[in-house]
């Protein structure tokens, strides 16, 4: 189960990128990736394929003292059932390309929970999607 979401996300990437050659556009969708860190065999790490997000974790994201684990991944439950119910309901297939495989048992690590939220206030930052368990604060800014 751990495996099975980094191989869905990165298999929807490597999907994404090869049915994107050829064409060019301005309006991108983020990708995103996860696996565990190499250095431990405990933590996962993800990684958003967008240029902007690094620049929005630095600049408009809360901070992390402003969060706990627990909090973070009671949010990120909500988020990604919302993500997976607009996914498998077919509602703007171009954004939501593919379902997350969040496992609530599963321990991720505070940075991963932490980069998971912020990749839905990312969004609704950056394409105004609006997420019901985003704080309000990090709602469209």
């Amino acid at each position: 189960m751990k495996n099975l979401f980094a191989i869905i996300i990165i298999s929807a990437f490597i999907w994404s990128c090869a049915a994107g050659l050829g064409k060019t556009t301005n309006d991108s969708k983020p990708h995103i990736s996860a696996q565990k860190k190499a250095d431990s065999a405990d933590e996962w790490e993800i990684t958003v394929f967008d240029t902007d997000y690094e620049t929005f974790l630095a600049s408009r994201a809360q901070p992390k003292s402003m969060f706990t684990e627990s909090g973070l991944k009671s949010r990120n439950q909500l988020l990604v059932a919302e993500w997976n119910n607009r996914y498998f309901s077919g509602i703007n297939p171009n954004f939501y390309e593919v379902s997350i495989d969040y496992n609530v048992n599963e321990k991720y690590g505070f940075d991963f929970e932490y980069r998971l939220y912020q990749f839905f206030a990312y969004c609704s930052w950056k394409y105004g999607i609006w997420f019901n368990g985003l704080r309000s604060i990090d709602k469209l800014k």
